[in-house]
């Protein structure tokens, strides 16, 4: 899988599909990989934000409250632009694998799954909202969770339209693998929360480690300024890893509370083993596929 984490469209065709030499983002293609699966889109539709600022109540990223959030995803997503910076990405890894292994080469685009069970009640009166964040809570009604389930579900939409376009051109070579019904019975408020230790949520939440994070990010006079609302200027990706190992000054273990932050929302273990279980069977059903060489019209990339 292309690692895509932090990128957005025009940054994973400018990392990951060029010709220079190897990185942490670019992929090693000597081995003549069969196909490559690429997870992408939910920078692009302000993910990180969306997550801090309408479940957490941690204004780091965003100043914007969160109805503005959702309706900045929403606008995102369902415009044609995403779907043509989309089919961007795909037919530049489409046009790489090509050129390094041949016409068999195959693109599986992965989707997301919807975080809540939108139907239950015992989740209108909860928070996630951090026991050291001094912002109002964001409770987890039906609406909000239906706002939410909503933008992932455009979102597998938009992804799937994009594989849609990029098929004309190579037909049986890009395919969608839609894993959200895998985690049904899986998500957040499907049982009593907050529940940070259930097993049957396959989603990262900030667990155990909530109060050791909440200390360690108001030892940070920057992260703290926004934390407690006196400061109008948010950080970006890099700038918040930066400060993390800067504070951390050598300590693995605070070092590591920036990724605890950022892979909230993400699947664990248990939910990546059943996406890639899915991925498998898919993989599995086309590979005996006959596939012809990618020749995307322009006017499919416009």
């Amino acid at each position: 899988m292309v690692p895509c984490s932090g990128d957005m469209f025009p940054s994973i065709v400018q990392k990951q599909f060029n010709d220079g030499p190897p990185t942490a983002k670019r992929p090693i293609w000597g081995n003549r990989p069969d196909f490559i699966t690429l997870s992408m889109g939910g920078n692009d539709i302000s993910f990180k934000q969306l997550v801090t600022e309408c479940v957490y109540s941690l204004p780091v990223f965003t100043l914007s409250n969160c109805d503005q959030v959702i309706a900045d995803s929403q606008a995102r997503v369902n415009s044609p632009q995403f779907v043509t910076d989309a089919l961007q990405v795909i037919i530049a890894a489409l046009s790489k694998g090509t050129s390094r292994v041949g016409p068999s080469f195959r693109v599986y685009v992965v989707g997301y799954a919807q975080f809540f069970n939108e139907q239950t009640t015992q989740c209108n009166d909860i928070s996630f909202k951090p026991s050291w964040s001094p912002f109002a809570r964001q409770y987890l009604t039906i609406e909000r969770r239906q706002a939410l389930n909503e933008i992932a579900r455009n979102l597998n939409g938009a992804l799937r339209a994009a594989v849609t376009r990029a098929s004309i051109g190579a037909p049986n070579r890009v395919f969608f693998v839609d894993y959200d019904d895998q985690f049904d019975g899986h998500r957040f408020c499907d049982r009593h929360e907050p529940n940070p230790n259930d097993p049957d949520t396959w989603f990262y939440t900030l667990g155990a480690d909530e109060a050791a994070v909440g200390d360690f990010l108001n030892s940070i006079p920057r992260i703290r300024g926004l934390l407690n609302g006196q400061s109008d200027k948010t950080l970006t990706d890099g700038e918040f890893f930066q400060l993390i190992t800067e504070a951390a000054a050598g300590d693995e273990l605070k070092a590591s509370y920036g990724i605890l932050v950022f892979r909230v929302f993400h699947p664990n273990p248990v939910g990546h083993r059943a996406i890639a279980a899915r991925l498998r069977s898919v993989i599995l059903a086309t590979r005996a596929l006959p596939s012809a060489i990618a020749s995307v019209n322009k006017t499919e990339t416009s």
